[in-house]
């Protein structure tokens, strides 16, 4: 019996996404396992206030990208004969929403890129691959 079954990759398509959605792809082709391709759209990060009218538009516009976004990540997962499902979730934070469906899931393996933040910037916004490596009970594999 494989070690990893399951693995979960937040991809948000950046440079730093793909390469965590390339490393996923091979570490869920080696073990057979099925792989989930998470997008968050973090409502925490919208310059619009959720009673403003433009706020459904705006969410409706991320929410497309996203579908759009994951479904070319999941088809070429699938292209390589990965067993791939694409997810797409709204939350607050994209950490936080990471580890929820990494536990729901109960995956064996979460992978996230590293956006290289430094310094002061880091000490100010944050990371979300330090933060999913801090607060997850599951393994995490950062891709720098």
């Amino acid at each position: 019996m494989s070690l990893i079954t399951k693995i979960l990759v937040g991809f948000d398509g950046s440079k730093a996404g793909e390469k965590a959605l390339d490393y996923a792809i091979n570490i869920a082709k080696t073990f057979n396992a099925k792989l989930y391709i998470l997008h968050v759209i973090e409502e925490g990060k919208i310059a619009v206030a959720p009673d403003s009218s433009m706020y459904p538009a705006l969410i409706e516009t991320m929410e497309r990208q996203g579908r759009d976004l994951l479904s070319k990540a999941v088809d070429r997962a699938k292209s390589l004969g990965v067993n791939a499902e694409g997810l797409l979730e709204v939350g607050t934070d994209a950490a936080d929403t990471i580890i929820s469906i990494a536990n729901n899931l109960n995956v064996d393996l979460i992978i996230v890129g590293s956006r290289g933040l430094k310094g002061l910037t880091r000490f100010l916004l944050g990371s979300v691959s330090e933060k999913v490596v801090r607060y997850a009970n599951k393994p995490v594999l950062v891709i720098h």
